[in-house]
């Protein structure tokens, strides 16, 4: 009969008293009322399960909280080729784990962490995909997990594309905001009666997450703007405490548009005035009214922050790798070329139509007008018989410690070679001797980007980019202290 219904009582120092009920084969334990593990947890590991986007597929998960194992069985159904690292703190859920989820389970790829998550984690040295956390006192979510020490470990064992989800259950609303100081959440979803979280590293490109501690627009940027519009003489760069705006006069009317992250001056002048404004971050500005979203492009871009010697030790495990096959492969060598030269060799590719193409140099060539030796047209010249097959060009902008990546290019001949990477090592090595911080990578496809994107964007991804998506921008009118019509 114990198959068909058994409640039994067990005791447990951490956990207080277990209920432990089984019926037809299949366990529940309860603890303080509430469902500790079986059926009930295996919907709620499912329904975190979902919130992952469906191209996901981890190659290592970090759970805490194993409980009595029953979300073993639905991560391995998900994910089958998983390497599952778990981790609970109670000796007496472990050893009924074992009788019961895990009794008739190949264990060859779990690995079971008895412990404390305040006193193991910190002796993690690997990191992970993805991050499952259920850790309860009782009715309540573990305090512990809310503690700065706990979320700093989190955060370095989590991989830096990787993802972590969280069962609050009724405690959301209370706690997300703490776990938010290391981590951005990315959705909530009520499963049953439990809110579950999905946050990622900040960087990530959720719009209005911010960007890098120093980091500023190229608006920002004196030779930027002066370069930008150097031909436009109805327009203005004005500065306000070290930032820097643009001004276009129409009659009683002026047109002010600033990309910077404190509200701009608002101080009433002659004029009327127009003010735009794109803020780094944030959802709600008071006062301010946001742009229609048919008139806004969203767009993300990815920055990589330059601040060790050996920068590549942050790049994907691919691109390290084909860093090192270039360094040893004395078939290319990288030069810096005129114009003229690079043009000729990024033409030939056909990449883009010729409209964009012609675009992009029309750029350089207003920055070469304007400051050359920020300029740079690095080619990758076949030793053999000097024929150019790759190509980047990038600007820097000394004055906010920032170097733009403008054109890339490679010939379809050798897409399958170090090339790529061979540049991009060079423009880091270059930022790093020049003392520039950021590494502007441009745009990523985002759903909805030209297909044309997406590889690029996937190859951009292998050197450990921040990403940022501003939020929408907004505009106010500042009336005059007098009537100006």
């Amino acid at each position: 009969m114990s198959w068909l219904y058994e409640r039994t009582n067990l005791p447990s120092e951490k956990n207080g008293p277990l209920t432990i009920n089984t019926w037809f084969g299949k366990t529940a334990v309860i603890g303080d009322g509430v469902f500790q593990s079986g059926r009930y947890m295996q919907q709620v590991f499912r329904g975190m399960l979902r919130l992952l986007p469906k191209d996901v597929v981890p190659k290592r998960i970090l759970v805490i909280g194993l409980g009595a194992g029953g979300c073993v069985p639905v991560i391995q159904k998900w994910f089958p080729k998983v390497h599952l690292v778990t981790m609970e703190y109670d000796e007496v859920m472990i050893a009924l784990a074992k009788k019961t989820y895990l009794k008739d389970m190949d264990l060859g790829g779990v690995e079971i962490l008895v412990g404390d998550m305040r006193e193991t984690l910190p002796r993690m040295e690997m990191d992970f995909d993805l991050i499952l956390v259920d850790v309860f006192c009782g009715k309540h979510v573990a305090p512990a997990l809310v503690e700065e020490n706990v979320l700093r470990e989190l955060s370095r064992v989590l991989s830096w594309q990787g993802y972590l989800l969280v069962n609050l259950f009724r405690e959301a609303d209370s706690l997300s905001s703490r776990i938010e100081t290391y981590f951005s959440q990315e959705k909530k979803q009520r499963v049953n009666y439990n809110d579950v979280c999905l946050y990622r590293h900040y960087g990530m490109g959720v719009m209005g997450d911010g960007v890098p501690k120093g980091f500023q627009d190229r608006e920002q940027s004196r030779t930027y703007l002066t370069a930008q519009y150097a031909k436009t003489a109805s327009r203005a760069v004005v500065e306000h405490d070290g930032l820097l705006g643009v001004q276009t006069p129409l009659g009683p009317i002026v047109l002010e548009s600033y990309i910077q992250e404190p509200e701009p001056d608002l101080t009433p002048t002659k004029q009327i005035r127009v003010v735009s404004w794109q803020p780094y971050k944030g959802k709600v500005f008071s006062g301010w009214w946001r742009f229609p979203s048919l008139l806004t492009i969203h767009y993300k871009r990815g920055v990589a922050i330059l601040n060790q010697e050996t920068y590549w030790k942050d790049w994907s495990s691919h691109a390290k790798r084909h860093r090192e096959k270039f360094l040893g492969d004395d078939r290319y060598e990288i030069v810096e070329v005129d114009l003229e030269t690079f043009s000729h060799a990024y033409h030939e590719t056909k990449f883009l139509d010729p409209i964009t193409r012609r675009m992009f140099i029309k750029v350089l060539r207003y920055h070469l007008d304007r400051h050359p030796e920020d300029v740079h047209l690095c080619v990758v010249r076949q030793v053999a018989d000097g024929r150019l097959v790759a190509g980047l060009a990038t600007i820097d902008y000394a004055d906010i410690s920032q170097s733009d990546h403008v054109i890339a290019f490679i010939h379809p001949d050798v897409q399958k070679t170090s090339v790529g990477v061979g540049l991009i090592d060079d423009w880091y090595g270059r930022c790093l001797q020049n003392k520039l911080t950021f590494l502007q990578f441009g745009l990523l496809h985002r759903p909805g980007d030209p297909i044309s994107w997406k590889g690029y964007t996937q190859f951009k991804r292998q050197f450990h980019l921040f990403e940022i998506q501003y939020p929408q921008p907004v505009w106010r009118i500042i009336w005059p202290k007098t009537s100006v019509l």
